[in-house]
């Protein structure tokens, strides 16, 4: 079949859930006649075309790089103001990038457009073709549940403006925009429940997020012998969810921990740490390390992987990799959702400082529960989570689109 394929950002280095998600699936459907586009920021962008050709028949990325002052900010952001559109969709929508999509519509016909996330609904507005092709979203997060969650955790201040401003609009703009899809992508039953409440009518599936298996090394006796008081906790700084974790967990959780156990060391490990979280690097047993080469080598190093959110949506990309490279996971609930798991079997969960605090150190002193976790969670991951697996499920969708338009076409004749 013919897609095209539209992205928010270069999916490939794959070094964050979305660009990895993305990059997998790609990975995995060069059966198909895949064009794809996006935007692209970063000179590592532009080395990612390179990758990105070898399963697309077409690359088109638009270089657009993050603005470099408030001003520009504020040329981005004014058009939105007093638009239909949230605010937030000013960071997604750009006449390049539109240009881009018109013209491959005009050169090509294809059989579906796929969407990788809703922002980018505002594209098919402005799109001008006779017959328009199937169309699927991938919803990785339902992002107004998500900013729910986010102004909820926020201090007053401009960030929370900025939030609850764009919710007033967002959260009736996003549900409108699935209504709009032939085919709905979820992450996981949680997200898809949450999308029908709202929207009944939609046609969704779930093809949950994965984890590449044989790209990750695993040897049981190895990880048996890596109590070394390492805690590491592997996310993009930049993501408020990610942050607001990362500042709970040193704050309330860590110092418990520390009680008992004053070796324990924390590795935040992401791009983008804001100053605030730089600046705990100065307390003991905290290192902050930014923007790494490999998030393996750290998980390789560590006793126990944590996921310390309060907020966010869809499922962790973290989780799966701390599992299938046999780290075990402590987590809260909102962290870990949508991932078939069961705390005590395959991943611990709790939801206060002393439970996540008791997890924590309960794994490392525990070496009958910490081997069982880990052999469970790695036998997880290779038969429900494997991206080999979820490519799979994903390719089902576009056959369903393909039957259900024949059928249509027979039943009109």
């Amino acid at each position: 079949m013919k897609i095209l394929f539209i992205a928010r950002t270069c999916p490939y280095p794959a070094n964050d859930g979305e660009r990895i998600r993305v990059y997998n699936i790609i990975k995995n459907m060069s059966h198909h006649d895949v064009t794809l586009v996006y935007r692209s920021m970063t000179p590592a962008d532009k080395e990612g075309i390179h990758e990105l050709n070898k399963y697309c028949k077409h690359v088109y990325p638009a270089y657009i790089p993050s603005p470099n002052s408030g001003f520009q900010k504020l040329k981005w952001i004014l058009p939105f103001v007093f638009s239909k559109y949230p605010i937030g969709l000013s960071t997604v929508y750009f006449k390049e990038v539109q240009k881009i999509i018109q013209d491959s519509c005009e050169r090509e016909d294809f059989d579906i457009i796929q969407i990788e996330h809703s922002s980018l609904t505002i594209y098919l507005d402005f799109l001008r073709i006779k017959n328009m092709p199937k169309t699927v979203l991938t919803m990785h997060n339902v992002d107004y549940v998500r900013n729910d969650r986010v102004i909820e955790n926020l201090s007053f201040g401009v960030d929370k403006l900025y939030q609850i401003f764009n919710q007033m609009k967002f959260k009736q703009w996003e549900i409108e925009s699935l209504k709009r899809y032939d085919h709905v992508i979820a992450m996981s039953e949680v997200d898809k429940q949450i999308m029908l409440n709202d929207a009944p009518e939609l046609d969704v599936s779930i093809v949950p997020n994965g984890v590449d298996t044989k790209a990750v090394s695993f040897d049981v006796s190895t990880r048996l012998k890596s109590h070394n008081k390492k805690i590491v906790f592997v996310a993009s700084m930049d993501s408020e969810a990610n942050h607001d974790g990362a500042m709970y967990f040193i704050d309330h959780v860590f110092p418990l921990i520390k009680q008992e156990s004053p070796d324990v060391e924390l590795y935040v490990v992401g791009r983008s740490p804001r100053k605030e979280l730089l600046n705990k690097s100065n307390d003991t047993g905290i290192i902050v390390t930014g923007m790494v080469d490999s998030v393996y080598d750290y998980y390789r190093e560590a006793a126990v992987s944590i996921v310390p959110l309060r907020s966010g949506g869809g499922t962790r990309l973290k989780i799966f990799e701390s599992m299938a490279i046999g780290v075990p996971v402590v987590s809260t609930t909102v962290g870990a959702e949508g991932i078939n798991v069961s705390s005590g079997e395959d991943i611990l969960l709790a939801d206060n400082p002393e439970n996540f605090a008791s997890a924590v150190l309960e794994l490392l002193k525990n070496d009958v529960l910490y081997a069982g976790i880990v052999k469970r969670a790695r036998s997880r991951m290779l038969e429900e989570y494997d991206w080999g697996v979820i490519a799979k499920q994903h390719d089902l969708v576009y056959e369903l689109l393909k039957a259900n338009s024949t059928d249509s076409q027979v039943s009109t004749c």
